[in-house]
């Protein structure tokens, strides 16, 4: 048993347990993550990290970019419907082993401990100290953030996330051809018109291709059917190197996040853009405000700082979280409209290429979009559908 008392434990080495831990570490505090798996490990992720996203980041993560995404194509079926280009990138692709690696050992490089193969097992809170256990071990820290995910461990022993929303995600991997890379290149597929309730993608990551589905309401095996007709239709081909499944969070609706001693960040807390299903952004925004608030308490002495941190998350990450959510509830409801819209009205991408890069939020957006909605007359359409 280990008889040390961290000031901080850490579940989940992912971009923000990995980002946490070094910025904690990086002023002087004692600092343990644990991850259940052994570096490189797999991670169910489409792989896009975007402008903003990429600001967040603790290091330069350029060396492991393996595209950098300009154009966004939005087809239906076997359609074509639109390309979006922009004179910069807003996406750069990535693959997670490689992202999650390569943050890990940036959060050691700067004094945090890091033990893998540490799957936790249970969580026990007391006055002053949290106690973890692994299989086979134990260890006590002062506080105790969740950065484990969608399933989160920490979430459930404390009795946090209990109305959790999810959505279920189906990834494949293809080694490809070089004509294959070529062809996808510098761009992002996306079908919102072929799967009830949410959508289909490709992303390049040169010489692989992630090619995914996610829903609300498809079962995983007519998720596969969705997705199999969709590959045809793209004649897309390539040596399979994994197909798996996972849930993602979907934000917009306000919870707890908090105890005493324990704080979920991420897709632990349930911040993930309900709409479009990004969390990296939502994890990093997340870390970064619980390490002020970390520091406070434990460095500064100020004790009652740790526990504002659930009060700043609701007045800055989840206004537009809420957002992204009703934007996403109106969409799914009618999709091929919404492309319609978008063909017609192209300054609404334009709003979301500047929101990728961190230029605006998206109340902007939203309330461009409300304002087409109203006057949908002028687009010919039928205005019942609009309701």
């Amino acid at each position: 048993m280990d008889s040390k008392i961290y000031d901080v434990i850490i579940v989940g080495a992912g971009p923000g347990g990995s980002s946490l831990a070094a910025k904690l570490a990086e002023v002087g505090l004692h600092v343990l993550i644990l991850e259940k798996q052994s570096f490189p490990r797999y991670k169910v992720c489409g792989g896009g990290v975007t402008k903003r996203a990429l600001l967040k980041m603790p290091i330069d993560i350029t060396p492991i970019i393996r595209d950098q995404i300009t154009s966004l194509i939005t087809v239906e079926g076997n359609h074509d419907i639109q390309e979006f280009k922009h004179k910069t990138p807003f996406i750069y692709m990535v693959m997670r082993d490689e992202l999650d690696q390569l943050l890990a050992k940036h959060a050691v490089d700067c004094g945090a401990e890091l033990k893998e193969d540490s799957f936790v097992k249970r969580v026990v809170e007391y006055g002053g100290r949290v106690d973890v256990f692994t299989r086979d071990e134990k260890y006590s820290g002062r506080y105790l953030v969740g950065a484990d995910g969608v399933n989160s461990i920490v979430a459930k022993q404390v009795g946090l996330m209990s109305e959790r929303r999810k959505a279920l995600a189906l990834e494949y991997e293809f080694r490809c051809d070089q004509a294959t890379n070529a062809k996808y290149k510098n761009k992002v597929i996306i079908d919102y018109t072929s799967v009830p309730d949410g959508y289909i993608w490709i992303f390049p990551k040169n010489g692989i291709l992630s090619a995914g589905i996610g829903s609300y309401s498809l079962s995983r095996k007519l998720m596969s059917k969705y997705l199999l007709s969709f590959l045809d239709h793209q004649e897309m081909s390539g040596d399979l190197l994994s197909a798996k499944g996972s849930f993602l969070s979907a934000g917009g609706t306000r919870q707890p996040i908090m105890t005493q001693r324990t704080a979920l960040i991420g897709d632990a807390a349930g911040l993930v853009d309900s709409f479009a299903g990004e969390g990296i952004y939502y994890v990093l925004w997340s870390a970064e405000l619980l390490s002020d608030h970390l520091i406070k308490s434990i460095r500064d002495r100020y004790s009652e700082a740790f526990l504002t941190y659930q009060r700043d998350v609701d007045l800055t990450i989840m206004p537009e979280l809420s957002t992204l959510d009703q934007f996403g509830r109106k969409f799914y409801k009618n999709p091929k409209l919404m492309q319609k819209i978008v063909s017609r009205f192209p300054k609404l991408l334009s709003l979301v290429f500047d929101v990728l890069e961190g230029k605006r939020d998206y109340s902007k957006l939203y309330k461009k979009f409300n304002i087409v909605k109203s006057y949908g007359h002028f687009l010919n359409l039928k205005s019942s559908i609009f309701t």
